[in-house]
């Protein structure tokens, strides 16, 4: 996939996710992330979920103000635990829930950031190597002969 592909999919979730959070709250890990989606413009109800409280208490206090909520936790090993459990919690008070876009999300991030929080760097660099037409990703050939020439510099300043 290259990076114009790659932006303009991660606008579309992007825009989905601010779309659906004028009317339905965000359930992510820490403040990190909250702060991460709101660079992105996502300014709805985010819900922070290391805060102290327990996942069944976030959820019965989510379902006294609304049906629905989205799940958007990191898509590292931790993150999808507290997914599962946050959809067990959420079933339990009578709530839906909406995980198909950290799914989405997970799909085009996971070879290279694995967390909400660096959600925000990414999408900037991505816009930026998308706005330069760089149509691919830089190959591991292309880093070990960055590296190697940049160890040959420093030897030939010895």
């Amino acid at each position: 996939m290259d990076y114009v592909e790659l932006h303009d999919d991660l606008e579309r979730v992007l825009d989905d996710l601010i779309e659906k959070n004028r009317f339905v709250p965000v359930i992510v890990e820490g403040e990190y992330d909250r702060r991460a989606l709101h660079e992105l413009g996502v300014l709805g109800d985010v819900r922070v979920l290391n805060r102290g409280n327990s996942i069944l208490a976030l959820c019965e206090t989510l379902a006294r103000e609304h049906r629905e909520a989205i799940i958007l936790t990191d898509w590292d090993v931790r993150g999808g635990r507290l997914a599962r459990n946050l959809r067990d919690a959420l079933t339990a008070s009578g709530m839906r829930y909406d995980d198909e876009l950290r799914a989405r999300l997970t799909l085009l991030c996971r070879k290279d950031i694995k967390d909400v929080e660096s959600l925000h760097r990414f999408v900037e660099r991505v816009a930026e190597l998308a706005a330069s037409r760089n149509q691919q990703r830089p190959s591991k050939r292309y880093y070990s002969e960055r590296a190697r020439s940049r160890d040959t510099r420093r030897r030939s300043q010895d």
